[in-house]
């Protein structure tokens, strides 16, 4: 079976426990969870040359959630589904973002690893 690296950023960090339930149910059991900010929180409040800048990222929170999972290919659309239905849709300005890249070689995931 293919393997991708999923990664998801919610804007929302209060979300987080309801998505990770969600994904319990859907039978994604593992996945990192990292506190992360964006680049408008750094650019706007933390590089004071950029200070100016402020107003343009009025949608900039002060943290996010980024979660990174290496789940089976099928499992995909599911994890992005339950996310929207639990969360919010990625359509929605500043809701987040989530993307997969391809795997080749994961070690270490007990009953799936891969050649």
């Amino acid at each position: 079976m293919a393997n991708e690296l999923f990664v998801c950023v919610l804007n929302r960090p209060e979300a987080v426990e309801d998505v990770i339930a969600a994904f319990l149910e859907i039978g994604i059991t593992g996945c990192t969870i990292i506190d992360s900010k964006g680049m408008g929180k750094v650019i706007s409040q933390e590089i004071p040359i950029f200070s100016g800048f402020k107003s343009m990222f009025t949608g900039a929170r002060e943290s996010n959630v980024t979660i990174f999972s290496v789940m089976n290919s099928d499992m995909v659309e599911s994890a992005i589904k339950i996310i929207e239905e639990t969360y919010v849709s990625f359509s929605e300005p500043n809701s987040g973002i989530v993307f997969t890249l391809p795997v080749n070689r994961v070690k270490g995931l007990l009953g799936k690893i891969e050649p």
